[in-house]
């Protein structure tokens, strides 16, 4: 053999052995976290306490029916955990089986905005793990590598180092899901044409087991943010254009979101982040899915609810005047779900927060009614939603001092359920003429409850109604061609302590009739409902 070449080939094995030796023992590069404690405690005990407390307060007061198995999508926001921990929470808890880590979770992407830096395109990681107090992190080299294959996603220098909206999210990513990788993105400034593309890349790496976190805040109000395109109601016209925005997102309408962007200037920090999102969901990745609003407010309310460790839930979601809102930032969570709304039940298609939003809606209906300068009915409205947006009957009952004082409804209804809650509240104070119209003083003493109906259907004999579940439509036809009816909430029988047959009795008695016209060529029609009381406290 060649002496030439052996040497030559000698050479070689000794340079490959050691890259090879020099490879395997390479020190991985980590990412420290950076925050300090004014955004979250910086010892583990302490930090896992306070994710633990932010937990349980969204599992207690903004608590929804889903299957965590089925989450695909949450959008959370990123201030300090004093001001956005607990919506964060509200959702962060869906992740969670009994309080148990979710295991089918293996891969989590993330699109944060760049506060610090600007620039072009989608950055990308350099290092291997993140760590904080609660453990490390690992990153996902190969996926990361496959989006590298197209030009928008680069390193950017130094970017990573100082951005807090990733970091931000990873504790309760920590504190909810058991295993996983990461694939933190820092968005720059994306060409119109090129969200696509990116979106597309985006669909390459994912998988059954992929989560994705969209890290935004919404609305930034105030001179601080250079924001102030309203000067009256700031805060209603705040959620209003927050609505605007949530609303799209959950159509998962591209187009939608963006000619808000334009129109409004909205200042939601997270807007690119967004957009690549709605154009991924173009593409349908995790097949047809579902928005569910988890919580909404802004960082002015949790400075007037929050004392110390003590967040008021009704001082979260009360109204402020506009001396109190001078600068502020609006908080969201969202998440998407590969589970249909109309497949759970009733009372379990609204989240906590959809039925306080609509205790609330009624509440303040009434009140705007005795203002000098009333608030304009649309900036009344709650965050709306697609579940929000539903035609459905609905009635809403006042009591004073365990007195009936008012009680309105539809049965059915071709309109919104909100806009039909907002009305027959206010039929209900002053258009129930069984009794007086409700005085301002009156006010503070004023029981709300609200009624959500399914659509009614006919049954074949009253002996189908069951009573406490059903509520119950007499119709007959009288000797003067008249059509004599009348209805009971499935709670009436209930609340008076009614069998069936003195609930028929009081039924008739109701439409006008004698009390034994229901046992003959009567027609009955049931429905169901469910009852949204004040549960702010």
């Amino acid at each position: 053999m060649n002496k030439n070449f052996i040497k030559s080939y000698k050479i070689y094995l000794l340079n490959f052995t050691t890259l090879f030796f020099l490879s395997c023992n390479a020190e991985q590069i980590t990412q420290k976290a950076h925050l300090t404690s004014a955004w979250y405690p910086q010892e583990k005990t302490e930090l896992t306490k306070e994710l633990k407390f932010y937990i349980k307060k969204a599992q207690e007061k903004f608590k929804l029916k889903n299957n965590p198995a089925d989450i695909k999508i949450i959008i959370a926001p990123h201030a300090g955990y004093y001001y956005s921990g607990l919506c964060a929470a509200t959702a962060y808890q869906t992740l969670l089986s009994e309080n148990i880590k979710n295991s089918k979770i293996k891969n989590i992407i993330i699109l944060s905005p760049s506060h610090t830096k600007n620039f072009e395109g989608i950055a990308t990681p350099n290092f291997d793990n993140y760590e904080n107090c609660l453990g490390s992190i690992d990153i996902d080299k190969n996926k990361i590598e496959k989006l590298k294959t197209n030009s928008s996603y680069k390193f950017v220098e130094k970017v990573f180092e100082q951005e807090h909206a990733i970091e931000i999210q990873l504790p309760f990513l920590q504190h909810t899901v058991e295993n996983f990788t990461i694939i933190p993105l820092i968005v720059g400034y994306i060409k119109e044409q090129d969200y696509k593309i990116i979106a597309n890349h985006l669909k390459n790496i994912i998988d059954e087991n992929t989560l994705i976190v969209i890290s935004s805040d919404f609305i930034h109000y105030g001179k601080n943010y250079d924001y102030t395109p309203f000067d009256i109601f700031i805060l209603d016209n705040i959620r209003y254009y927050d609505t605007e925005a949530l609303y799209a997102i959950g159509k998962q309408s591209y187009n939608n979101f963006n000619t808000l962007l334009k129109k409004t200037n909205a200042t939601i920090c997270g807007q690119n982040c967004i957009k690549i999102l709605l154009k991924l969901l173009e593409e349908k990745p995790f097949g047809e899915i579902e928005p569910r609003l988890t919580c909404y407010y802004t960082s002015a309310q949790m400075e007037q609810a929050r004392n110390n460790n003590y967040i008021n839930i009704k001082k979260l979601l009360s109204d402020l005047s506009d001396d109190l809102v001078k600068n502020s930032v609006s908080y969201a969570g969202l998440i998407f779900t590969t589970e249909k709304n109309n497949t759970l039940k009733q009372e379990d298609q609204l989240t906590d927060y959809e039925k306080k939003s609509l205790y609330n809606l009624a509440k303040r209906s009434i009140e705007n009614e005795f203002k000098e300068n009333k608030i304009p009915s649309n900036l009344l409205s709650p965050v709306r939603t697609l579940s929000l947006d539903k035609n459905s009957g609905s009635f809403v009952t006042l009591n004073k001092n365990g007195e009936l004082r008012g009680c309105i409804g539809r049965i059915i209804s071709n309109q919104e359920l909100f806009k039909t809650i907002q009305e027959m509240a206010i039929a209900s104070a002053f258009n129930d003429n069984r009794f007086n119209k409700v005085t301002k003083n009156e006010l503070e003493n004023l029981d709300i409850s609200i009624s959500v109906l399914t659509s009614p259907k006919g049954i074949n004999s009253y002996n189908e109604i069951t009573l406490g579940k059903h509520g119950i439509i007499l119709k007959k036809l009288t000797k003067s061609g008249n059509l004599a009816n009348s209805v009971f909430l499935p709670k009436v029988p209930v609340d008076w302590g009614w069998n069936l047959q003195k609930t028929l009795e009081q039924l008739s008695l109701k439409a006008g009739l004698d009390k034994d016209a229901w046992q003959q060529d009567c027609y009955f029609d049931i429905f169901e409902s469910f009852e949204i009381k004040n549960n702010l406290d």
